[in-house]
């Protein structure tokens, strides 16, 4: 099948056919390295391939551009594999199948791979050409981009020599993200203790609210349901608790948090009240909030001093955002998100996602959780760190592409930085002095089987490339 026949980007379109016979769903990117390292060979191109299955490729400058600084180009190489119920096929043996649905390409009941295809076949059509004009370009192939940033995280970068890098990985035409928020996991776990009592035992739900995101919608003012119990039960008196569950990953925020309680008076009349205020505070944010109140069985319940502190320890906490930013108006700077919250026999735990496009910002949230916990009792532990990839206010490559764009659109494109991690934070955490932006074509419905990538789009975003290339 040939996607696109003409112009500038027929290689592109090429590669993108080619690559997607690969079965390459993150965990399974060892064939598509393969590829990546025979095209090279083929090609005569030096390159370099780990043990994760990161793969670079060095073109050297064409004539005229020797003395021209190096460009990374970089992008990942692993998709989501995912597949419409009872498809016959099997994903981690099997490429997906693709066609034209007019401007857009799809895939036959699984997704595209656009996320991230697109840079594999970019970057690919610029080390097969003979035409194009650029300085030397190191192009860096990533694995397992999509479960936690894994290939960027483990390459040893101190095989790339450039300093100027241009992620493709980026899936709205015109928009250029030029820094990203860094994080960690902050897991906070206070011991307790637990003793009998004869109190009447009841099952508090908090529920209904709209949840979300932990980094893209951590500034929509929306209700933490953990947060919201740990209120409400620091409002009851002479209460002890048997069990407290909420949320389901670090990263979204909690709609729902369940608690066992013993108390001496039936809770139902203040959690009313509760909800009234709580809905006057929240308004039209939070409509579907909820607070039912029945009579259960007790488990064995904390002490009345447990209790104590571990409410002391989620309303202490802070939470939602911390500061916003003041290079970009609207960009979230600092944030956390108390995300799950469990009891065990013989301790209550707390899993934060902790984000901020500022380093030392993220790590003195995280100390002051520590601090909070400790003074508990508790104890704290983080996993998972990833650093910010900073707002530089002198950026050649900004520059550079700023201008390109407006020259050949007539407009400017949209400068961004987003409160959620990207690769670019990774190599800009271990290439002190690196330039980077990212951009890419528009993709629609990405890690879904409705993914859609606008061909048009990835002709204009071809040909912006190889313009900015020919003026760095």
């Amino acid at each position: 099948m040939v996607l696109y026949e003409n112009g500038s980007a027929k290689n592109v379109f090429h590669f993108f056919e080619e690559i997607a016979r690969i079965p390459r769903g993150s965990g399974n990117t060892g064939k598509i390295a393969d590829y990546l390292v025979s095209f090279a060979n083929g090609r005569g191109l030096r390159n370099y391939r780990d043990a994760k299955d990161n793969v670079v490729i060095w073109k050297p400058a064409t004539p005229g551009y020797e003395k021209n600084p190096a460009v990374i180009l970089q992008g990942h190489t692993d998709m989501v594999a995912e597949k419409t119920p009872g498809l016959p096929k099997d994903m981690t043996r099997e490429g997906v199948d693709i066609y034209t649905d007019g401007d857009f390409l799809r895939a036959h009941g699984t997704t595209l791979g656009g996320d991230d295809g697109i840079f594999v076949a970019y970057a690919l059509a610029l080390l097969d050409s003979k035409d194009a004009q650029h300085p030397e370009i190191e192009a860096v192939f990533t694995s397992d981009e999509e479960v936690g940033l894994l290939g960027a995280t483990a390459l040893d970068t101190s095989v790339l020599h450039g300093r100027t890098m241009i992620n493709v990985d980026s899936d709205d035409e015109g928009v250029f993200t030029v820094g990203c928020a860094g994080g960690m996991r902050s897991d906070l776990t206070l011991p307790i203790e637990r003793s009998s009592c004869i109190l009447q035992a009841y099952e508090i739900v908090i529920s209904g609210l709209a949840g979300g995101h932990s980094g893209a919608e951590i500034d929509k003012g929306r209700a933490n349901a953990t947060k919201l119990m740990g209120d409400f039960l620091s409002s009851l008196s002479g209460i002890r608790i048997c069990d407290l569950h909420g949320g389901k990953a670090d990263n979204a925020i909690p709609r729902e948090c369940v608690a066992v309680i013993c108390a001496a008076a039936d809770p139902s009349g203040a959690a009313a009240d509760f909800l009234a205020k709580m809905r006057e505070r929240y308004g039209d944010i939070e409509p579907d909030m909820k607070i039912t109140v029945r009579e259960t069985a007790a488990s064995l319940p904390m002490t009345a001093e447990s209790t104590g502190r571990a409410i002391k320890l989620i309303t202490s906490v802070p939470d939602g955002v911390i500061a916003m930013s003041t290079d970009i108006p609207g960009l979230v700077q600092t944030s956390l998100n108390l995300g799950i919250t469990e009891t065990r026999r013989d301790r209550l735990s707390l899993s934060h996602s902790v984000r901020s496009s500022k380093e030392n910002e993220k790590l003195a949230l995280a100390k002051r959780l520590e601090e909070i916990v400790v003074s508990l009792g508790g104890s704290y532990s983080q996993r998972g760190e990833y650093p910010a990839w900073e707002y530089r206010k002198t950026s050649r490559i900004r520059d550079c592409m700023v201008k390109v764009y407006r020259e050949t659109y007539g407009k400017d494109p949209k400068v961004v930085a987003i409160h959620a991690g990207l690769e670019c934070g990774i190599f800009s955490g271990k290439m002190p002095g690196l330039d980077c932006i990212s951009f890419g074509p528009d993709n629609f419905d990405i890690h879904t089987t409705e993914e859609h990538l606008s061909i048009s789009s990835s002709v204009r975003c071809w040909e912006f490339l190889l313009e900015v290339l020919r003026r760095l």
